[in-house]
């Protein structure tokens, strides 16, 4: 069967460069406290570090937030690549454990409009998490809403966040520098996203 669904990871995948949250950190001037907290692996800290970063967010509005979006690093050949395979009738999805206002933002300006994320509440500072294998679940509930198979599915990530995720997809490409232990992964280190969609229209080619 023909891919059906491509879902994208965010940071280090369609962004390049510093990630959403460091980008939006340093235009309110948390940049180096958000390098460290790039850098840490225990999920109390995860949480204590978003936490921390709602109250940026917060007492700079969301208006304030989302304004230093502009400045987002984007992949080479994105806008191109995902416009074609919309093009080719492949539905486009994002799966990221950054924040929503930044990956609504990305998806609003690729056309896309299926995502999920962490999500922050600038009213009540609640917080609905995503990790990695929130990814992993979005992408099994999109393949039962569409009414496909994981297996017509292709997913794009760098890190090993996405390594679940792109275990049980048809398709599994991999953009980070370091190649995952998978068995089922293509892998294109900082690959342009117009071969990442030319690999995808390959591989439908051949099924």
């Amino acid at each position: 069967m023909p891919i059906q669904l491509a879902i994208f990871d965010v940071d280090g995948t369609l962004l390049r460069g510093d990630t959403a949250c460091q980008t939006v950190a340093r235009g309110l001037g948390k940049y180096e406290r958000m390098c460290e907290m790039e850098r840490i692996k225990d999920v109390e800290q995860i949480v204590a570090a978003r936490e921390e970063m709602a109250g940026w967010y917060i007492d700079a509005g969301l208006e304030g937030v989302k304004s230093h979006l502009s400045d987002l690093q984007w992949a080479p050949g994105v806008r191109e690549g995902t416009a074609e395979l919309k093009d080719a009738g492949i539905q486009l999805a994002l799966a990221s454990v950054t924040w929503s206002f930044a990956v609504e933002h990305v998806a609003e300006q690729l056309g896309i409009s299926r995502f999920r994320s962490t999500e922050l509440d600038f009213t009540t500072r609640n917080i609905r998490h995503a990790w990695g294998d929130t990814k992993s679940e979005y992408m099994h509930e999109l393949a039962e809403a569409l009414g496909i198979a994981t297996t017509e599915i292709a997913a794009v990530g760098d890190s090993p966040g996405d390594y679940e995720m792109l275990r049980g997809a048809g398709l599994a490409i991999f953009v980070g520098n370091e190649p995952p232990d998978l068995t089922n992964v293509t892998h294109l280190p900082d690959a342009d996203i117009r071969d990442v969609w030319k690999t995808i229209l390959n591989f439908e080619s051949r099924r």
